[in-house]
C-alpha cells in the first residue's frame, strides 16, 4: 500500500509539474508575441504607409531606429510584407523571399499574430542569424482607418527568453520535488501511525482474547468446583450407608436375643439401633438424592415439594409451564436443594399463607419464584439456623453457574425470586 501511494503521489507530482511548465512556456510564448505584435505595428505603420506604392530596400528613418536599439538587440531582424505577399522591405541585403514560412505569413495577412521560438535546426547559409530564435509575424495596420497595410516580421536572438525559462522550470522542479518529499514523508508518518495502531490493536485483541479465555476458564472452576462439591456430598452419603449403616445392621442382628441388651429407660438396643440405622439412611439419602436420575426441571421440583409435603404435610401450590425444560445433573442439584430451602424456610418463617412455586422459563434461564406469607423475625438456634444463613447458602449454589437470587419481603407477602442459567455461553464453547 505503502509503495502504491508512493508511485501515485509522484506520478500526480510529476504531472503537476509538467503541466506548469507547458502552461509558463505557452504564455511566455504568447506575452512575448504580443509585444512583438504591438511592436511592430507602432513602429513600422509609419514607414509602410510613407511608401504605399514603391520599393525601398533601406530607409533612413528605420536605420536610425535600429541603430538605436541597445547593444543586445544588434541582432534585432526586420521584414515588411505588402498583403499581397511581396516582400517590401528587409535589414539586411541580399534577403531572399524564400527564406520565411509561408504558412505564418498568411496567418498575419488574415489578421492574426505568430510566435515561434526555435532553438534548433539547420540555418541557412545566407540567413544572418542563428539558433535560438524568436519569431514574429504581426499585421501592420492604418492607425486612422484600422486598415491592414503590410504584415511585419521580426527575428530575434533568443537567449535570454530561454535564459528565464531555464531559471523558472528549475524553480518549478525544486518546488514540486519539496512538496514531493513533505507529501511523501507525511504519508510515511501516517503509514508509520497507522502501523502502531494496528500494532496495539493486536496488543489489546491479544489481551482481550486472554480475558475471555481466563472468564471461561474461572466459569469452568466454578463447575467443576459444584460437580466436586457434589461427588464429595455422594461419596459422603455412599460412606456413611455402606460404613454406619452397615455395622449397625449388624449390631442389630448380633443384639436381638439379648436380654441384658436392654437400657434403663427401656428403650432395647434394636430399637435403638433401628432408630440410627433410619436416621442414618435419611442423611444418605439426602446427601446421595439418587431419585433425581433421569428427571427434567419440573420432575424435580415436584419431588422437592413432595418430600416436603411428607416432612410437614403442608401443601404446596405449584404453577409451571407444560414444556419440559432438561437440566444436567449439577443443576438439578441446584433446583432441588433451593427448592427445598425455600419451602422450609417458608414453613418456619412465612404466616397465614401456605407456600406458592412459579416455574417458567425466561429466554436462557430457569425462573423459579417462591411465594409465602409475611415474613416473622428469624431466630437463630442450634436447631433453626436462621433465615439469612440459607439464603447464602443458596447463593454460593448459584454462583458456579451465573444464577442470581433476590428476597422481597413485604407487609402481606414474601417472594424469592431465583434465575437459574439453563446452559451458559461458556459451557457451549466447551462441548
Amino acid at each position: 500500500m505503502a509503495a502504491l501511494f508512493t508511485f501515485l503521489i509522484s506520478i500526480v507530482m510529476v504531472s503537476l509539474g509538467s503541466f506548469i511548465i507547458y502552461e509558463y512556456r505557452s504564455l511566455q510564448l504568447q506575452s512575448h508575441g504580443k509585444v512583438g505584435s504591438v511592436y511592430i505595428d507602432n513602429l513600422l505603420a509609419p514607414y509602410a504607409l510613407s511608401y504605399p506604392d514603391g520599393v525601398a530596400d533601406t530607409d533612413p528613418y528605420l536605420d536610425h531606429v535600429i541603430r538605436s536599439f541597445p547593444d543586445e538587440s544588434s541582432n534585432l531582424l526586420l521584414r515588411i510584407w505588402r498583403p499581397d505577399g511581396t516582400l517590401f522591405y528587409s535589414t539586411f541585403a541580399n534577403d531572399e523571399t524564400e527564406l520565411h514560412d509561408a504558412e505564418d505569413l498568411n496567418s498575419a495577412l488574415a489578421g492574426g499574430f505568430v510566435a515561434k521560438l526555435e532553438t534548433s535546426g539547420v540555418v541557412d547559409t545566407n540567413f544572418p542569424m542563428s539558433y535560438p530564435l524568436f519569431e514574429v509575424y504581426a499585421p501592420i495596420h492604418d492607425p486612422a482607418t484600422g486598415e491592414l497595410i503590410a504584415v511585419g516580421e521580426i527575428y530575434q536572438d533568443a537567449t535570454e527568453i530561454l535564459r528565464d525559462r531555464t531559471f523558472v522550470e528549475r524553480a518549478v522542479w525544486t518546488a514540486v520535488t519539496l512538496t514531493t518529499l513533505g507529501v511523501l514523508a507525511m504519508l510515511a508518518l501516517c503509514f508509520n501511525q497507522s502501523a502502531e495502531l494496528r500494532d496495539r490493536l493486536n496488543v489489546e485483541r491479544k489481551m482481550t482474547e486472554q480475558n475471555e479465555q481466563l472468564r471461561r476458564d474461572a466459569d469452568r472452576a466454578r463447575l467443576e468446583a459444584a460437580q466436586a462439591n457434589e461427588q464429595v456430598l455422594n461419596m459422603v452419603g455412599a460412606e456413611l450407608h455402606d460404613g454406619p449403616v452397615q455395622l449397625l445392621g449388624l449390631m442389630s442382628l448380633m443384639g436381638k436375643d439379648d436380654p441384658g441388651s436392654d437400657l434403663p429407660d427401656g428403650t432395647t438396643l434394636r430399637s435403638l439401633t433401628q432408630q440410627v440405622m433410619t436416621e442414618l439412611r435419611s442423611m444418605s439419602a439426602g446427601l446421595i438424592l439418587p431419585e433425581l436420575e433421569g428427571l427434567d426441571a419440573a420432575g424435580t421440583v415436584a419431588l422437592a415439594i413432595e418430600r416436603h409435603h411428607a416432612l410437614t404435610g403442608i401443601d404446596v401450590e405449584l404453577d409451571m409451564d407444560k414444556s419440559d425444560i432438561e437440566l444436567d445433573a449439577p443443576r438439578r442439584i441446584c433446583l432441588y436443594r433451593i427448592i427445598q430451602e425455600g419451602l422450609n424456610n417458608a414453613a418456619r418463617h412465612g404466616v397465614g399463607k401456605p407456600p406458592k412455586i412459579t416455574l417458567k422459563r425466561s429466554g436462557a434461564n430457569l425462573e423459579v419464584l417462591i411465594h409465602s406469607g409475611p415474613s416473622r423475625p428469624a431466630t437463630a438456634t442450634p436447631d433453626m439456623p436462621s433465615w439469612r444463613l440459607g439464603l447464602q447458602g443458596m447463593r454460593r449454589r448459584l454462583e458456579p453457574f451465573g444464577g442470581t437470587l433476590i428476597l422481597n419481603s413485604a407487609a402481606d407477602e414474601t417472594k424469592l425470586h431465583v434465575d437459574l442459567p439453563i446452559k451458559t455461553p461458556t459451557e457451549d464453547a466447551f462441548i
